[in-house]
């Protein structure tokens, strides 16, 4: 059985870290709707883990690998628009096992397309991984299609998500002349 090491903050204590085993293969889980507030008591762990898993990833634009913490962390304390949320999957210890920032679960008047923030699972098996995923994203498209949104219009930040949500889930890539980077997924 495969094992690695996640950090974990201790709730029980500030600042102090306690590793955990992890196993990569299938595990129970649970996908949830957070607050902000969630986040930002947990933000040290996942800064560490954002800043880990988009390490080595190929970029797309003009992304670097410290724009999925930086974007998130500006949401969470300035945020774009009200009644935005996050999708959060946990094992049943509460580590994390991978989310989905920056989604809109209620509409501004008029307003029929959103945006999402950044997508990330942990270091998994890839079948587990795409689990993970899917069910996520299946979680996101709840959220965003229940506040009222006809279509996501938004960036691609790396190939890999790119691919899985083309692939998987038909988003298209729609560019335009001021946005190369634009992909669409209507909501039906």
């Amino acid at each position: 059985m495969s094992k690695f090491l996640i950090m974990t903050m201790d709730s029980n204590t500030l600042g102090e870290v306690s590793k955990v085993p992890l196993n990569k293969q299938k595990r129970d889980f649970v996908v949830k709707v957070v607050d902000h507030q969630y986040i930002l008591q947990r933000w040290q762990e996942i800064e560490a883990i954002l800043s880990r898993v988009f390490g080595d990833s190929k970029f797309n634009s003009n992304f670097a690998k410290t724009r999925p913490a930086e974007h998130t962390l500006k949401n969470l304390t300035e945020p774009y628009q009200a009644g935005l949320v996050h999708v959060i999957a946990l094992d049943a210890d509460e580590n994390i096992l991978g989310a989905f920032f920056v989604i809109p679960a209620s509409q501004p008047e008029g307003k029929e397309d959103c945006d999402l923030g950044w997508m990330f699972t942990i270091e998994l098996y890839p079948k587990f991984r795409q689990e993970i995923m899917s069910a996520i994203t299946e979680k996101v498209h709840e959220v965003t299609k229940n506040a009222g949104f006809k279509r996501i219009i938004t960036e691609m930040g790396t190939e890999a998500g790119a691919k899985f949500l083309s692939k998987k889930y038909g988003y298209l890539h729609t560019p335009t002349t001021k946005q190369s980077n634009r992909w669409t997924k209507e909501l039906n």
